[in-house]
C-alpha cells in the first residue's frame, strides 16, 4: 500500500491480471491449485482439509513472492513489470482475502474493505480463479527449487553462518536429471537467495559426498510386517539398487521392487564441504570464508541495522539519510554499496539520530545516522 500510494496505483478488483513475469505466473497458478484444492475439500464436506493449503499460499505469498519482487516495486516511476507486479499482487490478496472469509472472518473483512472499498468480503461471491493461470509444472519446479534453499540453509543454520555472510561456493547433485534439468533453469535465483557466488550441478553425488545406506527399520515394520528379518538382511548385504521412488533388492536370487523409504540414507561430506539431503538430493556449501567475502557480509550486516533504524527514527521509505562512520574501517566499495541500499549518504552528522554499533573481531564499527 505504501509504494502503491507513492505510484499512484489503484486496484480494479475485476481485472484479471496478464503478465509474462515468472514469479506473477508463479503465484496465479498457487493462487489457482489453492482454491481448486479447498473448492474441491468442501464440495466433500472435507472441512479439516480447508487451512493447509491457505497456509502454503499466504507463507508462498511472503516470503516468495513479495519478497523476491522486492525491487520490481522498489524501481523509481511506472514501468510495465511494476504495473504487472501491482496488478497481480492486488488480485492475489483480494482472493486470498475471499478464501480466507469463512475460517479467518474478520480480518478477511478488514483487508478485503481496505482493499475493495466494497460493504464486506462475506457478500462477495466465492472466487473461482480462472484456468489460464493453471501452471502445476511451475508450482512444482519452485517447490523444488524452495527445498535445495531450505537444505542450504539447514546447513548455514547448523553451522551458524548467517544468509547475509555470501559464500564462494555451492554444489548440488542428484542422479534424477528431471530435477536437475530443472534446477538448472533457477540457479540465478538460488544463488541469489542462498547468497552463493557459484551453483555448480552434478549426477555424481560421489563428487560432494560419500553415501552410506542402511535399513530405515520403522519403515521395514510399516510397510512390510511379514519380512523384516529378510529385507533388513537383503539391505545390509549392499546387493540393490535405487530407481526412482524404489528399491531392488535381491531376494533368494529373485530381483523384487520395494519402497525406497525402507533405506535410510546418510551422506559423509568431502574435505571441505557441508552437505544435507532431501529426497535423493544432496546440496552441499563451502564455508571457508575469505577476506573478501567476510568484507561483504559485514556490509550487508550493517545495512539491515541502517534499515532497522530508519523505521525507529520514523523516515519515510523514500526519504534519504545522512551516514557517519564513526569507527571503524570500509572499502569506498562497500560504502558506496551500503549507502546505495539505504538511500544514503556519506556525510558528517553532528546531531544523530542513533548510532548502530557492530561488534568485529577487529573492533566495533559504529555508523551514526542523521536525517537529511
Amino acid at each position: 500500500i505504501s509504494y502503491a500510494n507513492i505510484d499512484g496505483f489503484v486496484g480494479d478488483p475485476n481485472k484479471l491480471p496478464e503478465s509474462d513475469n515468472q514469479l506473477d505466473k508463479w503465484v496465479l497458478a498457487k493462487l489457482y491449485t489453492t482454491e481448486k484444492t479447498i473448492s474441491a475439500n468442501m464440495e466433500a464436506y472435507k472441512i479439516d482439509k480447508y487451512v493447509d493449503s491457505l497456509l502454503s499460499l499466504v507463507d508462498g505469498i511472503t516470503n516468495w513472492y513479495i519478497r523476491r519482487s522486492r525491487r520490481r516495486f522498489w524501481t523509481s516511476g511506472m514501468n510495465a513489470d511494476k504495473q504487472s507486479a501491482y496488478e497481480t499482487l492486488y488480485y492475489v490478496i483480494v482472493n486470498t482475502a475471499k478464501l480466507f472469509a469463512p475460517v479467518a472472518p474478520i480480518i478477511s473483512e478488514k483487508i478485503y474493505k481496505l482493499f475493495t472499498e466494497e460493504r464486506s468480503v462475506h457478500l462477495a461471491d466465492w472466487p473461482v480463479i480462472p484456468e489460464q493461470y493453471k501452471n502445476d509444472e511451475l508450482v512444482e519446479s519452485i517447490e523444488l527449487v524452495q527445498d535445495v534453499i531450505t537444505l542450504a540453509r539447514s546447513i548455514r543454520n547448523k553451522n551458524r553462518v548467517k544468509n547475509r555472510q555470501p559464500l564462494s561456493e555451492m554444489q548440488i547433485a542428484t542422479s534424477d536429471a528431471k530435477k536437475l534439468e530443472c534446477i538448472r533453469e533457477f540457479t540465478g535465483v538460488i544463488a541469489e537467495e542462498l547468497n552463493v557466488k557459484n551453483v555448480t550441478l552434478t549426477e555424481d553425488v560421489s563428487a560432494i559426498a560419500k553415501p552410506i545406506y542402511n535399513p530405515s527399520f520403522n519403515d521395514i515394520r510399516a510397510l512390510y510386517p511379514t519380512m523384516i528379518p529378510v529385507i533388513i538382511k537383503a539391505v545390509k548385504s549392499g546387493k540393490f539398487r535405487l530407481e526412482g521412488d524404489a528399491v531392488i533388492l535381491n531376494i533368494d536370487g529373485e530381483e523384487k521392487s520395494f519402497d525406497a523409504r525402507i533405506i535410510q540414507v546418510t551422506y559423509n561430506a568431502n574435505e571441505g564441504l557441508f552437505v544435507a539431503n532431501y529426497k535423493q538430493m544432496i546440496v552441499s556449501l563451502d564455508l571457508t570464508i575469505t577476506d573478501e567475502l567476510r568484507a561483504e557480509g559485514l556490509a550487508r550486516e550493517i545495512i539491515r541495522n541502517v534499515q532497522d533504524a530508519r523505521k525507529q527514527i520514523g523516515c519515510t521509505i523514500t526519504e534519504h539519510i545522512k551516514l557517519d562512520l564513526v569507527s571503524g574501517a570500509l572499502s569506498d566499495k562497500w560504502l558506496d554499496f551500503i549507502c546505495e541500499e539505504t538511500l544514503g549518504e556519506i556525510a558528517p552528522v553532528e546531531n544523530a539520530a542513533t548510532v548502530i554499533e557492530i561488534a568485529e573481531d577487529s573492533g566495533a564499527i559504529k555508523v551514526a545516522i542523521g536525517r537529511m
